[in-house]
């Protein structure tokens, strides 16, 4: 009795295993969706959510730099709450350089900026101002 590998090429009998995932979808199980938080970045829950609509794939979210900012804890929290309402497997990872996030990213991934606008206070405003929600 020969054994093959069912999705390598090979002359021989096919099994019940070839051909199950077709050509154009093979790499939807190996991607996964990606979002980026530097440290002065705020993830805009609303487009996260437009943006992964009801996909199974997993949600990886890269926090850069240590120790996160109040903004880059919240983003983490609010996805991983939108992963667990829509049931998708969720990781959150910290990257102490945004060199090292890039390194986690994989070519069939698909990278979203879901990012809020900085708010002036955040980007050199006057001391003592306070950021408004």
């Amino acid at each position: 009795m020969q054994h093959e590998l069912a999705l390598s090429p090979g002359s021989g009998t096919p099994t019940s295993c070839d051909s199950v995932i077709a050509a154009e979808h093979e790499d939807w199980c190996f991607s996964r969706t990606v979002v980026v938080l530097a440290p002065g970045d705020r993830l805009d829950v609303e487009a996260l959510r437009r943006s992964v609509g009801l996909q199974g794939r997993q949600l990886l979210l890269l926090s850069v730099g240590y120790p996160p900012t109040p903004d880059q804890r919240t983003g983490i929290d609010a996805a991983m709450q939108l992963a667990t309402d829509r049931g998708i497997p969720f990781e959150a990872r910290l990257a102490w350089t945004m060199d090292e996030a890039l390194d986690l990213v994989s070519p069939l991934d698909e990278v979203l900026q879901c990012l809020a606008e900085r708010l002036p206070c955040c980007d050199g405003g006057l001391p003592g101002q306070r950021e408004q929600r």
